[in-house]
């Protein structure tokens, strides 16, 4: 059997360069840099023209660091030397820093026990020990909430003094003062569990200097650090204009004896850097003294953004579904009424005209209907996609056949009639359908409506292009919002305001965008695209 061949010089130097952990290799008590791979490089901010020069040269502030005389025992008595959390001051990109490392400097020895060079490793541990020390910060923050706990203490401390008890009561006072403190230790650690459980931020007013603690939820809520300390007036600040004032008033009347203390509101935040809004209901107690002063007023808060979003949501959907449902389902009773009034005449000429207007009110019913469905398993995530290989100029040619029958409005199909995509035909021809009937919808005089397809990279466009009036670009960002009916010239067109979310759902799912070009006066084109 051909023994296995070994690795050169070059080839172990090359393979220690790929190692994401910072290694060199130094010989000579000056630690000379032999070799060093690029994470080493980093750590350092130097670039591969170090490589051949001292430690000391190479990284002239290590001048007075205990590196230097490390690198030297290590040599010359092959020893091992690590170190952890080890501060080390480098000059980075023109401007000396503190880096923390994990190191071990170790001698590699030939088989004589003779050192032969130093094998270096470091691991910047700097985030790790920063992170400890805002962790720190926070634990003597949290403390604070303990001062009461401690002056009860005290307080219990001196009535020992003054009572005098014996040993043995002392002794069993002891116990069961430690067993009190286990049993809220255990409760406090249960509370803290149940609160970043269910997401809430909490806080504590001190009502005599308006300072006030809270957990890491809340302070990121009204956009402030960590170690930020949090004051009443400027938290206010990020509540949104229209509630600030009910809310300092009901902050008001919880601090009033007379109020009971109780405090129940909801309310809007404005994160003062992203702008970002949600909304909150704060629920809290104030703690009063014998003499009916607000000692300490404290709570939880929690987002209630999506709930409200989801209650809009339902309202909105209960309002426009039965606004629409209710036009063509009175047209269809009106129709079924005049049809029953001739069911003893079968041969009248208008029984054929009013079968026609119950199939369109039928038809129209039926789309809402769907409509609402598809919107139901998009928001339960249940929209499935049966993806097939199949023409996209094929499915042009057969969609919209609604359209086509009524002989009003001429779909061209332009573009690359050869191209394939794999998708959920059914689902793409949803939203092709989607398109034509907006186009068909606001842009009624644009007889002509252009259907077009093109390949750009990886991905088929399809386009439906129309000559109406086109849309106020304020209203474009919101054309595939769920519920929203576009305006023109001060009407507003009927449907229940979901194909286009619907579509732009079914494009998401399928890694495509979707999207409109419009200019008013030219018309508009409404786009999609499919990964090929």
């Amino acid at each position: 059997m051909d023994s296995i061949p070994l690795l050169t010089d070059k080839q172990l130097i090359d393979v220690l360069n790929l190692t994401k952990v910072a290694t060199a290799i130094h010989v000579t008590e000056d630690a000379v840099i032999q070799t060093a791979n690029q994470a080493m490089l980093d750590v350092w901010g130097k670039d591969s023209s170090v490589i051949g020069k001292s430690l000391e040269a190479a990284l002239p502030e290590l001048k007075g660091q205990p590196f230097i005389d490390m690198f030297k025992r290590v040599w010359n008595e092959g020893l091992v030397i690590s170190g952890t959390d080890t501060p080390a001051d480098l000059m980075i990109n023109g401007e000396l820093k503190t880096i923390y490392f994990d190191f071990e400097y170790r001698a590699v020895k030939d088989e004589a026990g003779k050192v032969i060079c130093i094998l270096h490793t470091a691991t910047d541990i700097s985030e790790r020990y920063f992170g400890r020390q805002r962790e720190q910060t926070l634990m003597e923050e949290l403390a604070t909430t303990n001062e009461e706990l401690a002056a009860t203490n005290e307080e219990l401390a001196s009535m020992n003094e003054e009572l005098s008890v014996t040993n043995e009561e002392v002794s069993e006072s002891y116990a069961a003062l430690r067993e009190l403190n286990d049993n809220l230790a255990e409760s406090r650690n249960e509370l803290s569990f149940a609160i970043e459980a269910a997401d809430l931020g909490t806080f504590d007013l001190n009502p005599k200097t308006g300072k006030f603690v809270g957990n890491a939820r809340l302070k990121q809520w009204f956009g402030l650090g960590a170690d930020d300390e949090i004051d009443l007036a400027n938290a206010t600040d990020n509540i949104a204009e229209e509630d600030r004032q009910r809310i300092l008033a009901a902050i008001d009347e919880a601090m009033s004896f007379r109020s009971g203390g109780t405090y129940d509101v909801e309310y809007k935040i404005i994160h003062p850097h992203d702008k970002k809004e949600i909304i909150v209901r704060a629920k809290g107690r104030t703690v009063f003294s014998d003499d009916q002063k607000p000692l300490r007023f404290s709570g939880t808060v929690q987002d209630i953004t999506d709930q409200k979003r989801r209650e809009q949501y339902k309202d909105d959907f209960i309002s426009v579904a039965s606004h629409e449902l209710k036009t063509p389902i009175t047209s269809l009773k009106a129709t079924l009424q005049m049809l029953d009034r001739l069911r003893d005449n079968p041969g009248d000429p208008a029984i054929a005209k009013l079968i026609s207007q119950a199939n369109r009110s039928m038809n129209k019913t039926t789309m809402l209907i769907d409509d609402l469905l598809n919107a139901s398993k998009v928001n339960s995530g249940q929209l499935d996609l049966a993806k097939t290989n199949f023409l996209i100029a094929e499915l042009l040619r057969n969609c919209c056949s609604h359209i086509r029958a009524e002989g009003r409005y001429h779909l061209n199909i332009e573009g690359d009639l050869d191209l394939r995509v794999y998708a959920d035909e059914h689902r793409i021809d949803q939203v092709v359908v989607n398109m034509v009937n907006n186009a068909v919808k606001y842009a009624p005089d644009s007889f002509e409506i252009t259907l077009r397809i093109d390949k750009a990279d990886n991905f088929a466009r399809i386009s439906v292009i129309d000559h109406g009036p086109g849309i106020n670009p304020e209203n474009v960002m919101k054309l595939f919002d769920r519920y929203y009916r576009s305006e023109h010239a001060g009407a507003q067109f009927s449907g229940l305001g979901l194909g286009l979310y619907i579509s732009a759902e079914i494009i998401k799912k399928h890694g495509g965008k979707i999207g409109v070009d419009s200019e008013l006066g030219k018309g508009s084109t409404f786009w999609f695209t499919l990964p090929l």
